[in-house]
């Protein structure tokens, strides 16, 4: 009985739990508790609490992982080619395209869509609009950034030495990447390990 929870169990074998909270349903469990109570049973094991949480944060960042793979990221910015000013320039003729914190932005596919309109987006068309999205106009929600990242298809020569803390959008300041080898002392050891947490 108990066996909804049986995973534990392979995990953590010297554990006479196979659900490791007491309100888990658990019987087994119950049972061996309630002998080591009134003496029936003794040298009752519990795996280190610490260890078994990190077994649970792995299977949520699993979990994490393959949402986050799912979505549609920014594009690297040393996958963007490089523009000078007037290249900029030229090709705003032709494009929608709008500098904001170095990266220039084509935001054809959001003009109308826009919350405030049409006219901010279309009137800095070819102009640095990095002081009005950040609160020149209106201070962008995070979910903006986010939003104004994906469309990155460009970076301005000289363009990122100026405001570098906004190269990050809010949805990958926190990231889930995985780990296969594990450096010490400059060698490669035969260590995996699954799943790690960065925060820029």
């Amino acid at each position: 009985m108990g066996e909804g929870y049986h995973n534990f169990h392979h995990q953590f074998p010297m554990d006479y739990r196979n659900a490791f909270h007491w309100y888990q349903y658990d019987p087994t469990k119950w049972f061996i508790a309630l002998c080591g109570a009134i003496g029936w049973a003794s040298s009752l094991r519990r795996f280190p609490y610490n260890e078994i949480q990190k077994g649970v944060l792995t299977m949520q960042l699993k979990g994490l992982k393959k949402l986050q793979d799912s979505l549609e990221w920014p594009i690297e910015p040393k996958d963007l080619p490089i523009l000078t000013w007037d290249e900029f320039q030229e090709a705003s003729k032709t494009r929608q395209l709008v500098l904001v914190s170095g990266f220039i932005h084509d935001i054809s596919s959001i003009v109308d869509d826009h919350p405030g309109g049409r006219y901010h987006l279309t009137h800095n068309i070819g102009e640095d609009a990095s002081a009005a999205f950040f609160g020149g106009v209106y201070n962008h929600s995070n979910a903006a950034h986010n939003l104004l990242s994906t469309l990155r298809v460009g970076i301005l020569e000289g363009g990122l030495e100026v405001v570098t803390e906004h190269s990050i959008p809010p949805g990958q300041r926190l990231v889930i990447t995985e780990k296969r080898t594990l450096l010490v002392d400059g060698s490669k050891q035969g260590h995996r390990e699954k799943l790690a947490c960065l925060e820029d």
